[in-house]
């Protein structure tokens, strides 16, 4: 397998997570602390910065340190797009499956 693939699948492996999905989404296009992630999706801290931790690894995140608090924001708009493009996708093809069924 190349590197390439290699990394195709470690960040393919990091948006197949329901709650790693909500924390991209969550961060936007703005930066947030650990603290407001925990706050927003109402889960314990530890759990927060293992998805972290996989998110970064990945490239999707970068993170930095600011004082005491630790903060993230998505490393590039196009993740998100990426994930717009996707749910958009599914969608349609739900919708179009759905009517055909229906004919």
């Amino acid at each position: 397998m190349t590197n390439q693939n290699q990394y195709r699948a470690k960040v393919f492996k990091a948006l197949a997570d329901p709650l790693r999905l909500e924390i991209l989404l969550f961060l936007g296009e703005n930066e947030k602390c650990v603290c407001e992630i925990v706050e927003q999706l109402d889960i314990v801290q530890p759990l927060i910065s293992r998805h972290l931790k996989i998110l970064r690894e990945s490239g999707l995140i970068h993170g930095r340190k600011m004082g005491n608090k630790r903060l993230y924001k998505v490393a590039e708009r196009k993740v998100l797009r990426m994930i717009s493009d996707l749910n958009l996708d599914f969608l349609s093809r739900i919708t179009e499956r759905i009517i055909q069924e229906a004919i």
